[in-house]
């Protein structure tokens, strides 16, 4: 009979099926038969977890810090903000000119239309 990894209650680190996610649990019982755990998370949700999802608590500290140490080691990646060639900054003179001619009458038309409404007259509603 192999022994217990851990022991009822027991607080340690359950990975949620079908996720990569680790969550703090206690251990209700273990099952011989079927070799998994019962456990509880904080939530109040039972489930059974095999061996290979549950961490000790200090076994799960030990891998997120050392993880988060060689990620700091690592000079990371630089983003250029070079333009793809593709694109260029110039245009032709004839389409300079219709977006200009577009854009004033554009903004002719919205001034005007704020007068518009600037001028309308005020309706006030009295109750009865």
């Amino acid at each position: 009979m192999p022994s217990l990894k851990y022991q009822t209650g027991d607080k340690v680190m359950g990975r949620w099926p079908g996720s990569s996610l680790y969550y703090e649990v206690n251990v209700l019982s273990f099952d011989a038969k079927s070799r998994l755990y019962t456990v509880i998370y904080k939530d109040g949700t039972e489930l059974e977890l095999k061996e290979q999802d549950i961490m000790s608590l200090t076994g799960f500290q030990a891998r997120t810090r050392s993880r988060s140490r060689s990620n700091s080691r690592s000079p990371g990646r630089r983003r250029s903000r070079s333009r793809s060639p593709a694109r260029t900054t110039r245009r032709s003179s004839s389409r300079t000119a219709a977006a200009a001619t577009t854009a004033t009458a554009e903004t002719a038309v919205s001034s005007r239309g704020d007068t518009k409404l600037k001028q309308a007259p005020e309706v006030k509603l009295s109750p009865m």
